[in-house]
Parts: structure tokens; C-alpha cells; sequence
């Protein structure tokens, strides 16, 4: 039973966001952190990767900045608990797209079982500094992203009723990808939302180290608060929720380069076989998924020789991991590379490009599937690194909820 329920959400004071918001901070390179600085003194990414001042680390200066903001009403705490709803408005491969859903409070749970499910591994490093910070901090400056199944349509309904209103903020970014927010506070609403969402399991598709982030500060808190109780705040975290219904999902692909492991021949006449590299519009969409490869100018389409090969090469994966393409590369092709000495790479042409100018090998790879990710995370089984990428990424700093 996923729980869910409305908070007293944190929000910027303005009404345009334009030049406050940032992305999420695992897809933020240090140009475009200094570019986000840049835009505005109040801009999100100094709490999201904030830098030492004076004798401050990094997480001090961020947890002054938060108390500074909110004393200079740069941000402000809503009166009363609500579900924020979420609108963004993009294009995806050249048609115009929108995806729609709502912020609320989610109840942790274990990552390792419940009905909150993750579907990609995390790495220790990440979550060390996250938790740094939001020891630091004590808010969720920006969501996980889940997926929860709809199928009566009711809640998409509902995000098409709210998107007729006047939004509480808006905002464009350096994608042109628009954001409209609202609040809804109205009591009345309260019950069908939750009702909708708690028979369902929750599919995490963004934020597996955000989640277990929280996790684990939940774990500390319980041992070191000697008011803890079950309905303290940092019993939940900040989610947006999607119906995996809506329209407006969009997953894209993270390509990889590499250096090309010394087998990378003996491997691919074992399990694949060989087709021409023009062929791969073709069979994108085909299940087992194909690979792209590209090395030393040299381009092909790869395709499974069996599904029995697949069996035995991953015992115990469900069909839907075995057949994705991220799967496959990195069970047959590369098994011993580990995901540092891999470069993730979203245009395939870029990746083309990089793996060009290194001398190394380019792998193209199918999208995942929204199914795929449910049928895997049900069986409790995690995807290799950055198997999916959904776009556009959920703004970091639309609305905060303090734990």
C-alpha cells in the first residue's frame, strides 16, 4: 500500500521561475551550475550543489542560505497542507508533448521490499553527499519521480480539470521545456487522490539515490530523535507522481561510450548476429532489443542469436530485463566493465562523435519501455546504470517539503 498525503510545501515567493529553477543535480556540469548562478543570487542550484564560503563546507553554507531565504521571503512555507500539481510542456522528437501529475508526500519504505519500487542500483558516493546535505538542510529540495498506474483515468482526469486553472507559478527553462504549478488545499480533493494512489505499488523512474537518501536519514532520525514519531516528516519524501497512463511520458535512451574490452569480437560472434547498421531504425522497436555499435569507423546492428542465450547468460532476470538492450550489453559485451570507465552519453550523434575523438567504442541503445520498468521492478530486480532517462527531468526547487 503506497501512502501518500498533502504537506505545507515550501515554494519560491514570485510567480516566475524562469531564472530560479535548476535541474536535478546528478545531470548538472560545472558550466552550467555556473550558468544557473549566474541567472540569479536565489537560483535553486546553490542549495542543490552549493559551494564552501569562508569556514563553511558546502553543506553548512547551504542549511545558512536556506535560513537566509526564508527570512528574506525569497522563499515561503504555505499555511496549509495541499497536493501541488505539475504541468510541463515539451517537445520530444519533434511533436509537442505534455506530462502531467502532482507533488505529495510519500511514506518511506524499505528500497529492498514494500510497495515503493526501484528498478536501477545506486552507488554509495552519491548518496554519502546527499545525505550530507540533507542532514544539512532538513528539506527534500527536489522530488523523486513515480510512476503508479491509473487505470480508471480518474487522477489524469483531475490533472486536465487542474491545468484549466490559473497556475501559482510558472516557468520556462534553457530547454524551452515550460512549467506551470498549482496548489490544491481544498480538503475535499484529499481523498480521492490518496484513495487512488494507495492500492497501487509506487515505481520509482528518477531519484533511486534521493529515495534511499531519505531512507537512511529516516533511520538516523529514528535513532537519534527522542520525539520521533510515526508522523514526523521525515517519515516521507518529496515525490511527483504520473499516472503511467499519461500521454506525456517520454523515456529516452543513455548511450555509452567505452574503451573496448579485448573479447569484444569473440563476444559479439558468440551471442549476436550481425547486421548492416541501417537496419537498426527497423528493428528498434523489436523484442530482444538490437545494439548499435560503432568503433574505428566501423558501424553495425547486433541482434540476439536466442533467447536461450539469454536465459542462461542472465539466470533468475524476468523476460523484460533480459530483452533490454542495456541488459544485454552489459551481461554479453561488457560484463567486467565497471560503470565508472563508462561515459553516459543522451544524442546518439554526440556519442558517435566522442567515441570517435577517444578511439573508443560508441553503443547505441533502445529506449526502455515504460512496461519494461514495471515488469522489472516488480520482480524485484534492478537495471543496469542509467537505463532510463526520463525526459523532460522534474525542476529542482518548485516545491520544497521540509522534513
Amino acid at each position: 500500500m503506497a501512502l501518500i498525503q498533502p504537506f505545507r510545501g515550501t515554494r519560491y515567493g514570485k510567480n516566475n521561475l524562469s531564472m530560479l529553477l535548476c535541474p536535478p543535480y546528478d545531470i548538472i556540469s560545472p558550466e552550467q551550475k555556473q550558468s544557473l548562478k549566474k541567472k540569479s543570487p536565489d537560483n535553486m542550484v546553490r542549495l542543490e550543489l552549493p559551494d564552501p564560503e569562508g569556514n563553511r563546507n558546502k553543506y553548512r553554507q547551504a542549511s545558512r542560505l536556506l535560513k537566509q531565504w526564508h527570512a528574506a521571503g525569497v522563499l515561503v512555507t504555505d499555511g496549509r497542507p495541499a497536493f501541488y500539481f505539475y504541468e510541463q510542456s515539451f517537445k520530444d522528437g519533434g511533436k509537442q508533448k505534455v506530462r502531467r501529475g502532482f507533488f505529495a508526500a510519500l511514506r518511506l519504505e524499505d528500497p529492498q521490499k514494500g510497495d515503493v519500487k526501484p528498478h536501477e542500483r545506486t552507488l554509495a558516493k552519491p548518496k554519502a553527499d546527499r545525505l550530507k546535505l540533507l542532514r544539512a538542510v532538513r528539506a527534500n529540495l527536489s522530488p523523486i519521480f513515480g510512476l503508479f498506474s491509473d487505470r480508471n483515468h480518474s487522477l489524469l482526469s483531475l490533472t486536465v480539470q487542474v491545468a484549466r486553472m490559473k497556475p501559482l507559478a510558472i516557468a520556462t527553462d534553457s530547454d524551452n521545456v515550460r512549467h506551470r504549478l498549482w496548489r490544491i488545499d481544498d480538503p475535499a480533493y484529499f481523498g480521492k487522490i490518496t484513495a487512488t494512489v494507495a492500492p497501487q505499488n509506487v515505481f520509482i523512474a528518477d531519484g533511486h539515490h534521493r529515495y534511499e537518501t531519505a531512507w537512511n536519514y529516516l533511520q538516523e532520525r529514528k535513532r537519534t530523535d527522542r520525539h520521533y514519531t510515526k508522523d514526523a516528516e521525515y517519515n516521507y519524501v518529496l515525490a511527483f507522481l504520473c499516472p503511467m497512463e499519461d500521454p506525456g511520458l517520454s523515456i529516452w535512451p543513455t548511450h555509452r561510450v567505452v574503451e573496448p574490452p579485448k573479447d569484444l569480437e569473440e563476444r559479439i560472434g558468440k551471442y549476436f548476429n550481425v547486421f548492416p547498421a541501417g537496419q537498426f531504425a527497423r528493428r528498434a522497436r523489436r523484442s530482444p532489443q538490437p545494439l548499435l555499435l560503432t568503433c574505428a569507423g566501423k558501424s553495425r546492428t547486433l541482434v540476439i542469436k536466442s533467447n536461450a542465450l539469454l536465459k542462461k547468460a542472465m539466470p533468475g532476470k524476468c523476460k523484460a530485463y533480459r530483452e533490454l538492450g542495456v541488459s544485454m550489453l552489459h551481461a554479453l559485451l561488457l560484463p567486467d566493465v565497471p560503470p565508472e570507465k563508462i561515459t553516459y552519453v543522451k544524442s546518439a550523434e554526440e556519442t558517435v562523435r566522442l567515441a570517435r575523438q577517444r578511439g573508443c567504442l560508441a553503443v547505441i541503445v533502445p529506449a526502455t519501455p515504460v512496461a519494461a520498468v514495471k515488469e522489472i521492478a516488480l520482480a524485484g530486480q534492478t537495471m543496469p546504470q542509467k537505463s532510463t532517462y526520463f525526459y523532460p527531468k522534474i525542476a529542482s526547487g518548485i516545491v520544497i517539503h521540509s522534513v
